[in-house]
């Protein structure tokens, strides 16, 4: 053991301890309330070590918003797969979970949890440290770097920044420096031929059957945009989950929703009103299409939706429609 000075507004870590207590204090039940009552999208819950942390904050959160599960205890890790379950997304919180455990632990842990949050389709970010030296230097370095790209590579939804931008001095460097990293990734060839090699079976399920045909008939006929639409996000998110080589339109009658997608690979989410058959959902789609510029005139979309419309969870259609002249 190795002393020092303790201060306050500090984290205590107990490694290898499963602490008997709730991941929410008194504190953070009153920053809840105020959070949901100002109508935040996602609560992200830290120190998560047991399913029932998870269900605790969904029985106080209830669907004003969705729940991401920070993780950074060893011992969730024992119950990763009913954790992700339980949670909408989860995010890699490598600064407290490289305390808890061995530093050479953590890459191998990163890449199980983003395996497990990709194969149940909800979303996954990685998190800590990924550019710490633009905290004080403009420019990364090539380890750094090598990090963001390789969580890309692994199949995370998202990299966030931490200190670079709340409190760095170089803010606007180190998300330009983010960004064309992620675009470079995604440009290189064999970047899709890493996730069609880690692609995990889909669920034996009507919406997971329609999305899997989707990703195949867009790699077919490599359409201008995909085109999701989905009340609760569910369509979208299962959409996401397959990766097509198209961006996902995701057209939501729900504001709230829209916002929380913002948050998933490839989905660029629209408010916008509810449609009632499928001619409606047809010209409503290759309008929207067409305003937001993800197509022009004779591309190919293609379309999923569920069947009766407004019928939350039931992704049972798909249609491949062009963009016709105005």
């Amino acid at each position: 053991m190795v002393g020092g000075p303790l201060s306050d507004r500090k984290g205590v870590n107990v490694p290898g301890v499963v602490l008997p207590i709730s991941p929410l204090t008194e504190k953070d039940l009153i920053d809840l309330k105020f959070g949901l009552e100002l109508g935040v999208d996602w609560v992200a819950l830290s120190f998560v070590q047991r399913p029932g942390d998870i269900r605790e904050a969904r029985e106080l959160i209830g669907d004003k918003a969705w729940i991401m599960a920070k993780l950074e205890k060893p011992q969730a890790l024992e119950h990763l797969e009913e954790i992700v379950q339980l949670c909408d997304g989860v995010m890699v919180a490598r600064g407290d979970l490289g305390v808890e455990v061995p530093p050479q632990r953590v890459p191998v842990l990163q890449r199980q949890i983003v395996r497990t949050a990709r194969a149940a389709g909800r979303p996954v970010v990685v998190a800590t440290q990924m550019l710490e030296s633009m905290i004080t230097s403009p420019v990364p370095t090539r380890a750094e770097a090598s990090d963001v790209a390789t969580a890309i590579y692994s199949g995370a939804d998202a990299v966030m920044l931490s200190a670079e931008s709340a409190s760095g001095q170089f803010p606007l460097e180190a998300v330009s420096i983010m960004d064309s990293i992620i675009k470079e990734i995604e440009n290189d060839p064999s970047w899709r031929t890493i996730l069609e090699a880690n692609h995990s079976t889909a669920e034996a399920s009507t919406a997971d059957a329609i999305c899997c045909a989707l990703r195949r008939v867009a790699s077919i006929l490599e359409p201008a945009t995909n085109v999701a639409y989905t009340t609760t996000g569910f369509s979208a998110l299962r959409a996401s989950r397959e990766r097509p080589i198209a961006p996902i339109l995701a057209l939501t009658p729900r504001v709230e929703t829209a916002r929380r997608l913002a948050l998933a690979w490839g989905v660029h989410a629209v408010p916008c009103e509810d449609v009632s058959d499928l001619g409606e959902m047809i010209d409503h789609a290759t309008d929207m299409a067409a305003q937001h510029e993800f197509a022009q005139a004779g591309d190919t979309i293609v379309m999923i939706a569920g069947v009766p419309f407004g019928t939350s969870g039931r992704t049972n259609l798909l249609h491949v429609a062009t963009v016709p002249q105005k």
